[in-house]
């Protein structure tokens, strides 16, 4: 009898197991329209300037005023986050200069002149201003050459796709 009785709880239990939770499939349900904002490839109207969160680097949109869309980005960059981004969680790594971050476009690449030198600069900070940079629509997967003061060779750079500078070389597209 206890041979019966251990294949009877062992079918039972089977049996639970299989049935689940009792919630049955249901068909795809209507979500509304797709979320709309922020930037799209043909947005001519927002940069993306890249602040700090406890994760790393994280883009947000702001107006873009008309001019030099990249020095505009990096202008951006300099002023900090706004009080709202404050608000939720993001910050600056970059300290306070008199002198300003110049870019300028040439043959396809950021030129990035600093008023620090990099190794003086927290490594988010160096993200913050080469994503900026790369992405102040110059085109795919810019080479960002940084210039530190007093410096005649660049530094050839790429922001990849986790918001971390990393050798121009190392971030090419293959």
């Amino acid at each position: 009898m206890p041979g019966v009785l251990c294949r009877v709880v062992t079918v039972l239990v089977a049996a639970v197991a299989l049935a689940g939770c009792g919630i049955t499939d249901t068909d795809a349900l209507p979500a509304g329209q797709p979320v709309q904002g922020g930037l799209t490839e043909n947005s001519n109207q927002l940069l993306r300037v890249y602040f700090v969160t406890q994760e790393g680097v994280w883009p947000v949109s702001r107006p873009a005023p008309a001019g030099n869309r990249l020095q505009r980005a990096m202008d951006a960059l300099l002023v900090g986050p706004t009080a709202d981004e404050r608000a939720r969680g993001l910050i600056t790594q970059l300290p306070s200069s008199i002198q300003p971050v110049r870019a300028t476009t040439t043959r396809g690449r950021v030129e990035l002149r600093l008023p620090w030198l990099v190794r003086d600069l927290r490594p988010v900070a160096v993200s913050q201003l080469v994503c900026t940079a790369a992405a102040a629509d110059v085109g795919d997967d810019p080479v960002v050459e940084v210039i530190e003061p007093a410096m005649d060779q660049p530094w050839p750079v790429r922001c990849d796709e986790t918001g971390s500078v990393v050798p121009a070389a190392q971030g090419a597209s293959s």
